[in-house]
């Protein structure tokens, strides 16, 4: 019989991916874990989504269906209310795990307390799952602090998205997912729950993050709202330091120059110039990692 309370909950939010989904599942089951639960979380799909998940036939799938479109943020919020795990990892219902990716994620959880939130580096692929680049999250492991003053000084999601990040569910009580952002609302619960506790990175590949035309990203998420929504995330988190006001005049053009000129006082005081000089050796390596090191590295 299944544990009422597993270690993990994996959790695949899906909206229309009926088709991705013996992928994205396949890939959990997998993991060779015993002690876990499997949460599908459908949208009100309009495709045969029930009929798929129906098929699978197996006792760790617990599958709930929405009455109506939530939008993505809230059906990952509906997700976190119905997790039962110890810890919680969610999957893209158009991504597929590595294989050994959650039990070295657990490894962590497990032995360091201190760490609220462990994450991977990721394959980027097409639709057909042909690699074609990597995405380097933060390396190491570290306080939640310095890898929170790296991702609001380079105005930069170094952390990655949902199928990166494991967590623990405790210390993620009472935080939810910003549906008022659309790129950086992950960026956000993260940096939120890195005010709990610690960083950790696995230093491996974890999954492969699939791009097609009808994933959420593409749809729902503009690219040319990055900037606009880094300007406000750094303003929300209280940010504001000369490097990441040297990011907004480069990148985010008049309305960067709108918020630097709001807050360069606050910026240029003598304790953000330390974050500063402190965050400059980690933008650099991120900078290395993200443009030198090839996708074998």
């Amino acid at each position: 019989m299944l544990n009422n309370q597993p270690l993990l909950t994996v959790a695949i939010p899906t909206y229309n991916c009926a088709h991705y989904l013996p992928d994205a599942v396949g890939s959990v089951m997998r993991q060779g874990l015993d002690d876990f639960e499997l949460l599908i979380l459908d949208n009100a799909s309009e495709d045969n989504t029930e009929e798929v998940v129906r098929s699978f036939r197996n006792d760790r799938i617990r599958y709930i269906r929405n009455t109506s479109n939530l939008g993505s943020r809230e059906n990952g919020n509906r997700c976190m209310l119905n997790a039962r795990g110890r810890y919680l990892k969610f999957l893209c219902a158009d991504d597929v795990f590595l294989d050994g990716v959650l039990e070295k994620q657990l490894k962590i959880l497990e032995s360091r307390p201190e760490v609220a939130l462990v994450t991977c580096d990721h394959f980027i692929t097409n639709e057909h799952l042909q690699i074609e680049g990597i995405f380097h999250a933060f390396p190491g492991v570290h306080s939640g602090s310095r890898v929170i003053n790296a991702c609001l000084s380079g105005m930069a999601n170094f952390i990655a998205g949902p199928s990166n990040v494991m967590f623990r569910r405790e210390q993620a009580a009472g935080l939810v997912s910003d549906s008022s952002y659309n790129l950086l609302s992950d960026c956000k619960f993260y940096l939120q729950l890195l005010g709990r506790g610690g960083y950790a990175n696995i230093g491996t590949v974890g999954y492969l993050y699939r791009r097609h035309p009808t994933s959420d990203t593409e749809v729902n998420c503009p690219v040319d709202r990055r900037m606009s929504e880094h300007l406000r995330l750094v303003s929300e988190f209280g940010g504001w330091n000369p490097l990441s006001c040297v990011k907004a005049v480069r990148e985010a053009g008049p309305e960067g120059w709108r918020a630097v000129r709001a807050h360069w006082r606050e910026a240029f005081r003598l304790g953000r110039i330390a974050t500063a000089v402190m965050s400059f050796p980690d933008l650099v390596h991120m900078y290395y990692l993200r443009h030198f090191v090839p996708i074998a590295g």
